[in-house]
């Protein structure tokens, strides 16, 4: 179950149902051993990475609980004070263009 999703622009899936896929190399996407890889979960038709999204297992599928609502709205504060930091530090400068 997706905890928060941190992907800028994208919808939020929180609550949503995934499957567990297993590890994953990011750049070829070849099947890894757990500790080898990144997580990745299968939402509908789309593909979560381990760092695009918060995740716990729900076998009871019990949904969010309110422990769960309470760190989502504490990661997506921190996560928001991060990001803007961040531009303010000029980490996400744009590059020259190389023409």
């Amino acid at each position: 179950m997706v905890v928060a999703d941190n992907r800028e622009g994208e919808p939020d899936l929180t609550g949503a149902r995934g499957l567990f896929e297993g590890y994953f190399d990011p750049e070829t996407g070849g099947r890894r051993q757990p500790g080898e890889g990144i997580p990745r979960l299968r939402i509908g038709n789309e593909r979560l990475w381990g760092l695009e999204c918060w995740w716990r297992t729900d076998p009871a599928g019990s949904g969010l609980t309110l422990e769960d609502h309470s760190e989502v709205e504490t990661s997506k504060k921190m996560l928001r004070g991060l990001l803007r930091d961040a531009r303010r530090s000029g980490a996400f400068a744009r590059r020259p263009s190389a023409t």
